[in-house]
């Protein structure tokens, strides 16, 4: 934007809100201090220009800044700090000597990169009107929930860090880079964990800043500032973008699938990419066009499936889910309507009488995090092992005062198939109460799932399947499980997506429990305890469960 153009805004400069929207193709977003600080500098360089004008008509750096008058106001800038930087240095021009006059402009005294830091507008979705009041707060950001077209925006705002403390974020930032180039050897660490915490600690040898600013500063030094409020903000679970240079969209917590203000560069994926390979193991080519990995920092843990060309023909797009610090209990999915009371109770109480259970469903319907819901509820005394592929999505427990021990047996390269059956298979000599098994994947793994459900060990794992039924068939057609193995599974719980007006919710649809029968000759049948209401759209319960007597269940 030319000085100008900025004048022309100026002219009906917004009110007393704290931010400035400007409309066009793509909108840019400011903070009320940021526009204060452009129009200060634009002043500053109008007051420059008219100076040089007036007392340097046979100068040629006057000339040659005033000639680019209609630039863009950094260009003209870097123009006229060269007369600053002259006048530092003791040059004096011997024609006009104006180059002292110039540095009484203060605003002019930071240099081009530093407010081009500072002042970097926030681009945002067109069709944006009206903000409101923030959503709920996120140092150091706020978030506002808005609405385009029928369409609910997620909008993080960086509306907390001064300019000045932007400035210095930037400063720090080039102080850290120089001393890594003077002092840091090889061998040293490219995971994204180590290097945020390597560059923390020489971070605050220089300086003390707050804990949101030193965030800020860290995740802009790796490139990844403009995905940060996604990745340390709880309430999003799993966010997207299909392409470079488009907005991301998410699946948030409580509002389900929403459009957000987080646009996705091409250097952002590319810092992501490398993040990714370096934690995965695995170098992303022409060849292994995709990857998948967990990338873990003390901000956040997630796990990051990356897909590029010439696999993905449109460019390389990005999946990111997100593992809650704080993970989702049965008080918040029956606050979200994900599941009904009525319905924990009956899981509880068969959880607690040593039932398994089989969550199965569509990708992204939950499954992980209703069994994660149930894993939370098991008694501490239980011994459990964690067992999962690629990357780790049940949570910690120890700090629970729970007995648990996580194993990671990873998919996708030579030899792993024969590994995570080993690892699997080690887990009837371990002897424990209770088995979180994560996704079954392959006819390996229902094999090992009903060996160790033979065994009398309970169990919990996901599974893609559209019905129950479905999957009673796939294990014992297509991964020849004995039918009488088929009722060892307990309980089977199927989880749904459902689009509500563009947003995406989940809900439990059908608990079941499958018929024992000692001689099956076919797929045993399932006795359904609770099953979706289309009219009244909600979990009923059936005649099966009010013939039990099920026990109230605090959770």
């Amino acid at each position: 934007m030319s000085i100008s153009e900025f004048e022309q805004i100026s002219e009906d400069p917004p009110g007393s809100c704290a931010l400035c929207l400007f409309s066009g193709n793509k909108g840019l977003l400011l903070t009320r201090e940021q526009f204060q600080m452009v129009w200060q500098v634009c002043h500053d360089l109008r007051l420059c220009l008219d100076l040089l004008s007036e007392k340097s008509k046979d100068c040629t750096f006057a000339k040659e800044v005033c000639s680019s008058r209609n630039s863009e106001w950094p260009v003209l800038l870097s123009k006229i700090r060269l007369g600053i930087l002259y006048h530092k240095k003791g040059i004096r021009c011997r024609l006009c000597r104006i180059c002292s006059e110039l540095t009484r402009f203060k605003s002019l005294q930071f240099s081009r990169d530093e407010l081009s830091f500072a002042l970097r507008p926030q681009v945002v979705p067109s069709g944006l009107v009206s903000l409101g009041s923030p959503e709920y707060s996120l140092p150091p950001y706020s978030i506002y929930i808005l609405r385009r077209s029928g369409r609910l925006v997620y909008m993080p705002v960086l509306c907390t860090l001064s300019v000045e403390e932007r400035i210095e974020s930037f400063r720090l930032i080039r102080k850290v880079r120089k001393h890594e180039e003077k002092c840091l050897k090889p061998p040293f660490s490219i995971e994204l964990g180590e290097v945020i915490e390597e560059r923390r600690a020489i971070l605050r040898e220089f300086s003390k800043l707050s804990a949101p600013a030193e965030n800020f500063a860290l995740y802009s030094s790796v490139g990844l500032v403009d995905l940060l409020p996604l990745l340390i903000d709880d309430n999003v679970g799993e966010f997207y973008a299909d392409s470079p240079r488009t907005f991301a969209y998410i699946d948030h917590r409580e509002l389900g699938r929403c459009e957000s203000s987080v646009w996705v560069g091409s250097r952002v994926i590319e810092r992501l990419l490398v993040f990714s390979a370096a934690s995965s193991g695995r170098a992303s080519d022409y060849l292994n066009p995709s990857i998948k990995a967990s990338i873990k920092t003390n901000e956040f843990h997630a796990r990051v499936s990356i897909d590029a060309p010439p696999l993905s023909f449109e460019g390389t797009s990005i999946d990111v889910r997100k593992f809650f610090r704080n993970p989702t209990d049965f008080g918040m999915l029956i606050r979200n309507r994900t599941i009904p009371p009525e319905a924990v109770s009956y899981l509880l109480m068969k959880l607690r009488a040593g039932s398994s259970f089989s969550i199965y469903g569509e990708s992204g319907s939950g499954k992980t995090t209703l069994a994660i819901a149930l894993d939370l509820e098991t008694p501490p005394h239980w011994r459990k092992y964690s067992v999962e592929s690629d990357v780790a999505e049940n949570i910690t427990q120890r700090h629970l005062g729970k007995h648990q021990v996580r194993l990671l047996a990873a998919t996708g390269f030579a030899g792993s198939a024969e590994r995570r059956r080993e690892v699997l298979d080690s887990l009837l000599h371990k002897s424990p109460d209770y088995v979180f098994f994560g996704e079954v994947l392959s006819e390996s793994d229902s094999r090992a799932l009903f060996q160790i459900l033979a065994s009398g060990i309970r169990c919990i794992h996901t599974v893609h399947a559209p019905s129950g039924e479905g999957l009673l068939r796939r294990f014992a057609y297509q991964h020849r499980i004995p039918l009488l193995s088929l009722s060892d599974l307990g309980v089977l719980v199927q989880m749904r997506r459902f689009d509500i007006g563009g947003n995406f919710t989940r809900r439990v649809v059908r608990i079941s429990e499958v018929v024992r029968d000692e001689l099956p000759a076919d797929i045993p049948p399932l006795r359904d305890i609770f099953v979706w209401d289309a009219a009244s759209g909600q979990l009923e319960p059936t005649p099966a469960y009010r013939e039990m007597s099920i026990p109230a269940q605090g959770v």
